[in-house]
């Protein structure tokens, strides 16, 4: 008999393995990098706003902090396997960042088509 209470389906019956979670952030998080940088080198950055452009910089930003992070992150795991749970957990916190910029910049470039003035970026 199925569970009456599971309203998530039976997708969900049966959770990862902690080998496929990993494969899967890392999958996302590749994912997510490359969709960023490819936006990021084509960004008309003269039409974000001061804010819309933190937020792309803090981004980038924290995907070369990441991956210092996860340098040091793998030595850990040599002494404390939990640490892997910790670097998953930064993994899926950088990538709805970059998803949330990737977003921003997908906007931004609509408004930029369709020729809507918006307050330019200074450093532009």
């Amino acid at each position: 008999m199925s569970d009456p209470f599971n309203i998530l389906g039976s997708e969900f019956d049966v959770p990862p393995t902690f080998d496929e979670a990993a494969r899967d952030a890392v999958a996302r998080f590749t994912s997510a990098v490359e969709r960023f940088e490819a936006l990021y080198q084509d960004a008309p950055e003269e039409q974000f706003t001061d804010a819309e452009w933190q937020i792309v910089e803090r981004a980038a930003e924290e995907v070369e902090a990441a991956v210092e992070r996860a340098e040091e992150g793998y030595v850990a795991v040599q002494y404390d396997s939990h640490a892997w749970y910790r670097i998953l957990e930064n993994l899926e916190t950088i990538t709805l960042r970059l998803e949330s910029a990737i977003g921003l910049m997908g906007q931004v470039r609509q408004r930029a088509g369709s020729e809507t003035p918006c307050e330019p970026h200074p450093g532009g």
